[in-house]
């Protein structure tokens, strides 16, 4: 199969080395770049000896920002605060007709000079004329800069330079005017995510930490959404990590599906020649050859597109799923018993010094099986032996397990969609059978939960996130269920408390580390419970983790900017260790969890809207398929879609309207007392509604709409 490209054309923050860099592609290719610095010309000299005073503020890292503004999807305009030498900045940058006009203003006194440098392409020449100036195939014009006579800096690149504390702005025009990219219309306010009441500021907080990151690699040719561009820049290129582009790739699709499905494509590129999608993969080759990372590939895919699918794009993406899924069995399974583990290969063997004082062992080691596991340095992997033989762990994994489930049950409605009969029912074959192995071998009936198993029999008693794993996968029945949530999840002892959810049970020995995976908390183990409560309808717990998880998100960004890559369980500060990155995307699924109280696409086969317990809300520009909705909760809900009411909900309650499944499939409604639900939309016309699981009603025709209403349930 031939290697996805992209192709963009446009101005955008392209360039991995620095957000201060503006990068023109024209079909793929760099035409031009320009970056801005700043320069303190009272510096003094660093040694006696030495011969240069001066400072130039080139190299921009998250840490030097103070306000991350608006930027458009896949392109401009983008707007963003930073620091340099205490002093603050503000940097804006729009699109016309294929023109950049690039303005930065110093927002307090300074002596300090704004730099323009034209970086791209390197060793040309800047052609100043009376007339006008030139660069390549650009006019470049300036305002409050000039390009040096008789004041000089020492840099290679044709610069221009501002007068002390002024702003400036460079405009670089092309040949020929040409259309406005795309992602300035993605930008437009009608139709950016917002939120307010309790979600204000909260899906532009989550969109921003995911746009600012967003990256081509001019070597692959290839569009993603990086975890954060400094670590691209630590690693010299872009780096793609597996199962974080995934859940990216859900955030982004509420807004804009073309990137969305741009992650997709960059995540699964390589599978063709690895056979599975590898741990990460970067710009200059390197990719982990030995290990994988968490199979969500399938799940998050289907769950963005299950609402009027594109069948031709998921023609072509479908065939890097399924050898994807293949690879796991035939590779970890170590003990042959059906049950998988995390692993890592000794073939074929490869070398990265760059990596060396990171992990001195590359493959081949418990460290790396970990690290297919992305959790890694999980204290439920503390002391597991690393089986070299079967290249595993000794250990059944309730995670892995449950993913691979969730992996059958994503490519059997895949299939089924795409007419391959014959794959759907292999695939809903090998999903019984997962989830018969995972009840039969992962439930440990005497604690009331799943718990990964040693080969030796031995249940673990490092309990984690990954135990309620099985309820994304509709493993449990409704005891099991019950029980986990009940007798686990809502106790203070284990995961529940005002911040939610630690990545190790509280009264686990590691808890006190609040160390990365060892107590902190994280954006994917929130969103992975918060998927398997609500398809066990445990519908008011799921709100409370959402709320709890949004309350500590926002505290931080209003606080200092950041989306971090993890928290603290205890405080909830996202910036109290080293290794939490500031503005790392995933940060995000705190608000996306909260934006799904109001509206979401559940893997399981169903569009649902509202949330009985969540505070007052509303959100707006919702994308779902090739349809926009805006949804109001406060006593009641009120939803548009593409402009036009769609439901109307006289009090509050949780609607689940069927994707698939055929017309007879009812509506579903969570209430806790009376209501009427008003439906306009004439393609649900034949359906009944169950309230709350229990009672039947049918719908009354009006000129409104379908009327469904009930009184409350007699005591």
């Amino acid at each position: 199969m031939a290697m996805i490209q992209h192709k963009p054309t446009g101005w955008n923050t392209w360039d991995f080395r620095g957000f201060n860099r503006l990068v023109f592609l024209r079909e793929g290719r760099t035409e031009i770049a320009v970056q801005y610095a700043i320069w303190d010309e009272h510096v003094p000299p660093p040694s006696p000896d030495s011969k240069q005073i001066g400072h130039l503020y080139e190299t921009f890292r998250w840490s030097d920002v103070c306000c991350l503004g608006p930027h458009a999807p896949l392109g401009l305009p983008a707007r963003l605060e930073f620091v340099a030498d205490n002093v603050p900045y503000a940097a804006e940058a729009t699109e016309t007709g294929g023109a950049l006009h690039l303005t930065v203003t110093p927002l307090a006194e300074t002596r300090h000079r704004i730099v323009f440098m034209l970086v791209a392409p390197f060793g040309e020449s800047a052609v100043v004329t009376s007339r006008g100036s030139t660069f390549g195939r650009w006019r470049i014009d300036l305002e409050g800069a000039t390009w040096p006579r008789r004041y000089f800096l020492n840099i290679a690149e044709p610069y221009a330079v501002a007068e002390p504390g002024q702003a400036a702005s460079l405009i670089a025009s092309p040949a020929k005017p040409m259309p406005t990219s795309a992602g300035s219309f993605e930008a437009d306010e009608q139709v950016a995510l917002a939120g307010d009441g309790a979600l204000a500021e909260a899906p532009e907080a989550m969109m921003r930490a995911i746009y600012w990151n967003t990256l081509y690699d001019t070597r692959r040719r290839l569009v993603s959404s990086p975890v954060s561009r400094d670590w691209c820049y630590d690693w010299r290129g872009v780096l793609v990590f597996c199962w974080d582009t995934f859940f990216v790739g859900a955030m982004l699709s509420c807004e804009s599906r073309e990137l969305a499905r741009a992650n997709f494509e960059a995540v699964t590129a390589a599978v063709d020649e690895l056979g599975m999608v590898p741990n990460y993969y970067m710009a200059h080759g390197a990719a982990s050859l030995d290990r994988s990372m968490p199979p969500l590939g399938g799940y998050m895919i289907w769950k963005v597109e299950q609402v009027k699918p594109d069948l031709a794009w998921l023609r072509k993406v479908y065939p890097r799923l399924r050898r994807w899924h293949t690879y796991w069995m035939k590779n970890r399974d170590g003990n042959k018993d059906g049950l998988l583990e995390w692993g890592t290969n000794p073939a074929p063997s490869y070398e990265f010094p760059q990596l060396l004082p990171y992990n001195p062992s590359l493959q081949h080691t418990a460290k790396c099986a970990m690290y297919e596991s992305g959790l890694d340095n999980s204290p439920m992997y503390d002391d597991v032996p690393f089986n070299e033989a079967a290249n595993t762990f000794e250990l059944a994994d309730v995670a892995l397990n449950s993913y691979y489930a969730m992996d059958c049950e994503a490519l059997a409605f895949m299939a089924e969609a795409l007419g391959k009969s014959k794959d759907a029912a292999a695939y809903r074959r090998e999903y019984q059978t997962m989830c018969r192995r995972i009840n039969d071998r992962l439930w440990d009936e005497e604690h009331g939960i799943y718990a990964n198993r040693h080969w030796d029999g031995r249940f673990s008693n490092r309990w984690s996130p990954t135990s309620f794993f099985p309820l994304i996968a509709g493993v449990a029945d409704e005891r099991q269920a019950e029980r986990l949530v009940r007798e686990h999840l809502l106790n203070e002892a284990e995961f529940w408390g005002r911040y939610v959810i630690p990545a190790i049970a509280r009264n686990d020995p590691a808890f006190g580390d609040n160390d990365y995976w060892r107590g902190r908390i994280w954006g994917p183990f929130n969103l992975l419970v918060a998927e398997g409560l609500r398809r066990y309808r445990f519908d008011d717990v799921a709100a409370d983790l959402a709320r709890r998880g949004l309350e500590m998100f926002m505290y931080n960004w209003r606080k200092d900017g950041g989306v971090y890559e993890n928290y603290n369980a205890t405080t909830g500060e996202g910036g109290d260790v080293w290794n939490a990155a500031r503005l790392y995307h995933w940060g995000g699924l705190m608000a996306y969890i909260a934006i799904q109280e109001l509206i979401d696409v559940e893997a399981a086969g169903f569009l649902r809207f509202g949330s009985v317990s969540f505070p007052s809300a509303g959100v707006r520009n919702v994308r779902i398929g090739s349809d926009r909705y805006e949804v109001r909760l406060d006593e009641g809900m009120k939803v548009i879609r593409n402009g036009e009411p769609f439901i109307e909900c006289d009090s509050r309650m949780t609607v689940r309207i069927p994707v698939s499944g055929g017309p007879d499939r009812p509506i579903e409604i969570s209430a806790p007392g009376a209501g009427r639900l008003i439906l306009s939309t004439p393609e649900q016309s034949s359906r009944a509604c169950r309230i709350n699981g229990t009672r039947t009603v049918h719908a009354e025709r009006t000129t409104t709409g379908l009327v469904y209403w009930w009184p409350a349930a007699s005591t």
